[in-house]
C-alpha cells in the first residue's frame, strides 16, 4: 500500500511539472502577440508603428545615417565590391547606435555598372543581425539604395507611396544621408527588407511560403507540371509549404477559380501600379522579374518591388491598359487570364481610375512633386558622390512630372471609351530606356541613358533560405485604404533590396537590381505548428536568430518555475514519507 501510494504521489508531480511547463511555453508562445492588436480585416497592427516612421522611416524629413568601419576594410570592400563581402561596423541611425552591425555592396547591373566606373557610389546592405541578434526598432536589414539611373531621386520614392495609397503590401523607405567615418558619403534612399517584419505587419504572420521572381524559367508564371522546372522562382521561405505553389499555378492556367489561391484584387492592384506607373522592368516586360509571391494559408499575393524604373525610365507613355506587356499577353497568364474576366476586368479600370483621380491627378502629383523637392533639393545639391549634377536633377524632375501627365491622359481616354485599351495582343509595354537614366557617374562619368553593360547572364539558381526578421512589428501598414485618393505622408513604403547573385537566363537585365539571396528562417509562430515540421519561432539560420532574443527572458522564467515546481513536488513527498513513519 505504502508504495502504491509513493507511486501515485509522483504520478502527480510529474503531471504538475508537465502543467508547468506546458503553461510557460504557451506563454512563451503568446507573448509577442501581447504587444499587437488585431485589425478588423484580421491582420496585425503593431503598437510600435509610430515610433518605426518617426524614427527609422520618416517621410516628412532627411535623416543622418552615420557608418563607422575600419578604413581598411572599407577600402577592401569597395575594391572587391562584387563579392558583395560583410564588414563589421558601427551605425549610428538617427541618433539610435547599435555595433557589430554588418554593411555589405548590393546590387545587380548597378552594381556591375558602378564596378566598371570610376565611381564608388555603391548600395549598401545594413545587416544589424549579422553578427549579434539585434535589430532597430524591429528591422533586421535596411538596404541603402544609389538612386541609380534616377536623375530625379524620386521614382522610387513616388512609386511606392502610391503603392501603399492604392492598398499594396510595401516595405518602409525614407530618404537619407550617408556618412562614412564622418564624411558625408552620399544622399540615399533606404529601404526595410522584405523579411518577417513586412510580412507580419501585412499579413500578420511570416510562415507563409515566399518565393522571389529571378528572371528565369517560369517567373512568368506560366504551367510546366512540376515544380523543379520553376527554376525562375526562388524559395525564400524555410519551407514550400508542400506544393501550394503548384496549386496557384495550375488553377491560375488551367482552371477559372482563382480566388481560391490568388488574392485577386491585390494581383490587379499590382498590375494596375506597373502599368500606369510605366515599370517594364517587372513581371510585365520580358523580364519577368521584380516581384515576390507569398502564401498567407493557401492564397498567393503579389508583391511589388524595384521601381527606380518607373515614371518614365523606359520613355514612352503610350501604354494600352489592358495589354500592358512588353511582350505578348498570353505570355503573362497573371494578366491575360485576370483580364479576360469581366468582372476583374471591371474592378481593374475602377482601380485605375482610381488612380488618375486620387495620387496621380494632375494636381496632386504636382503638389507632392513640390514638396518632395522642397524636402531634398538642398541634399541632392551638396550630394558629393552623385550621378548626377543639380540641373540635370532639376530636369529629371521635369520628365517625371510630363511623363505622368502624358500617361494619366492617355489611360483617361482608354477609360472613357475615346481611345483603345487593347490591340492585337502583341504587347504594348517599351522595354527600352528612356530619359533619366545613367549620369555623370559621380567620380566618373557612366554616360548615355544607361551604362551598355550587362550582368553576368548565366543562370545561378540560388532557391536558398537566408534570414527573414522574426523580431517582427506586425501591423497592417495600409492595406485598408483602396482608392488611392490620400497622400501618405508617414507611412509611404517602398521596395528595393537587389543583393542577389545575377540570374538572368541569359538576358541582360537592365534596370534596378535584384533582392537579396534568400531569407527564410524563424518564419513566425504558425497555428497548430509549423507546416511540414516548420518549427516557426526558432533561429532561421546563421543570419539571424529570429524570436531568440526576444524568449531569452521567458525561457529563463519557465525554467525557474519549472524547477521550483520539481523542488516543491520532492519536499511534498519527503514530508509525506516522513509524516507515514
Amino acid at each position: 500500500m505504502k508504495t502504491r501510494k509513493i507511486s501515485i504521489l509522483l504520478c502527480i508531480c510529474a503531471i504538475l511539472l508537465t502543467l508547468g511547463l506546458t503553461g510557460c511555453a504557451w506563454n512563451s508562445t503568446s507573448s509577442p502577440v501581447s504587444s499587437t492588436e488585431v485589425t478588423e480585416d484580421g491582420s496585425i497592427a503593431a503598437k510600435n508603428e509610430q515610433p518605426l516612421d518617426e524614427k527609422v522611416f520618416p517621410k516628412d524629413k532627411v535623416i543622418d545615417v552615420k557608418i563607422t568601419v575600419d578604413p581598411d576594410d572599407f577600402q577592401d570592400m569597395l575594391d572587391h565590391a562584387s563579392q558583395e563581402e560583410f564588414k563589421e561596423a558601427t551605425v549610428d541611425y538617427n541618433g539610435q547606435i547599435l555595433k557589430n552591425v554588418g554593411i555589405r555592396t548590393k546590387g545587380n547591373l548597378s552594381l556591375s555598372s558602378v564596378v566598371n566606373s570610376d565611381s564608388d557610389r555603391y548600395s549598401f546592405k545594413l545587416s544589424f543581425d549579422e553578427y549579434v541578434n539585434q535589430t532597430l526598432n524591429g528591422i533586421s536589414k535596411i538596404n541603402l539604395n544609389n538612386n541609380y539611373s534616377d536623375a530625379s531621386y524620386m521614382r522610387e520614392f513616388l512609386s511606392y507611396e502610391l503603392a501603399e495609397a492604392m492598398g499594396l503590401p510595401t516595405p518602409k523607405f525614407s530618404y537619407v544621408n550617408v556618412y562614412v567615418n564622418d564624411k558625408l558619403w552620399g544622399f540615399y534612399l533606404a529601404v526595410e527588407q522584405i523579411g518577417d517584419a513586412y510580412l507580419e505587419r501585412n499579413f500578420g504572420n511570416a510562415y507563409g511560403a515566399l518565393y522571389k521572381a529571378n528572371g528565369g524559367t517560369g517567373s512568368e508564371l506560366n504551367w510546366l507540371g512540376n515544380l523543379k522546372s520553376y527554376t525562375g522562382l526562388d524559395l525564400k521561405s524555410a519551407s514550400s509549404n508542400n506544393d501550394v505553389l503548384l496549386t496557384m499555378l495550375d488553377v491560375l492556367n488551367n482552371g477559372s477559380d482563382y480566388e481560391r489561391v490568388l488574392d485577386v484584387d491585390e494581383a490587379l492592384k499590382y498590375i494596375a501600379l506597373n502599368a500606369v506607373a510605366g515599370n517594364m522592368d517587372s513581371y510585365l516586360s520580358e523580364k519577368k522579374h521584380n516581384y515576390y509571391l507569398y502564401e498567407n494559408k493557401g492564397i498567393f499575393s503579389v508583391l511589388p518591388w524595384d521601381y527606380n524604373m518607373s515614371f518614365g525610365g523606359f520613355g514612352g507613355s503610350g501604354i494600352l491598359i489592358d495589354e500592358p506587356t512588353s511582350g505578348t499577353l498570353a505570355d503573362r497568364p497573371l494578366v491575360a487570364k485576370l483580364l479576360q474576366n469581366t468582372a476583374y476586368k471591371e474592378k481593374y479600370h475602377h482601380i485605375v481610375q482610381n488612380m488618375l483621380e486620387g495620387y496621380l491627378s494632375k494636381e496632386q502629383f504636382a503638389t507632392r512633386i513640390q514638396q518632395i523637392s522642397d524636402m531634398i533639393s538642398t541634399y541632392v545639391k551638396a550630394d558629393p558622390s552623385a550621378f548626377y549634377t543639380y540641373d540635370e536633377y532639376e530636369k529629371g524632375v521635369t520628365q517625371v512630372v510630363s511623363f505622368n501627365t502624358t500617361q494619366t491622359e492617355n489611360i483617361a481616354k482608354q477609360l472613357d471609351g475615346t481611345k483603345a485599351s487593347s490591340g492585337d495582343g502583341s504587347g504594348s509595354g517599351s522595354s527600352g530606356f528612356g530619359g533619366g537614366g545613367g549620369g555623370r557617374g559621380g567620380r566618373g562619368e557612366m554616360g548615355g541613358d544607361m551604362p551598355a553593360m550587362a550582368p553576368n547572364s548565366n543562370e545561378v539558381g540560388v532557391n536558398g533560405q537566408a534570414q527573414q526578421d522574426a523580431n517582427a512589428n506586425p501591423q497592417n501598414n495600409g492595406q485598408t485604404q483602396q482608392d488611392a485618393n490620400a497622400i501618405p505622408q508617414n507611412n509611404g513604403q517602398a521596395q528595393q533590396d537587389g543583393d542577389a547573385n545575377p540570374q538572368n537566363n541569359g538576358q541582360a537585365q537592365q534596370g534596378g537590381m535584384e533582392p537579396p539571396d534568400g531569407f527564410g528562417g524563424g518564419g513566425g509562430q504558425p497555428p497548430n505548428g509549423g507546416p511540414n515540421g516548420m518549427g516557426g519561432g526558432g533561429p532561421g539560420g546563421p543570419q539571424g536568430q529570429g524570436t531568440q532574443q526576444q524568449g531569452s527572458a521567458t525561457e529563463a522564467i519557465a525554467t525557474g518555475v519549472a524547477i521550483v515546481i520539481l523542488l516543491l513536488s520532492c519536499a511534498f513527498v519527503v514530508f509525506y514519507n516522513r509524516r507515514r513513519l
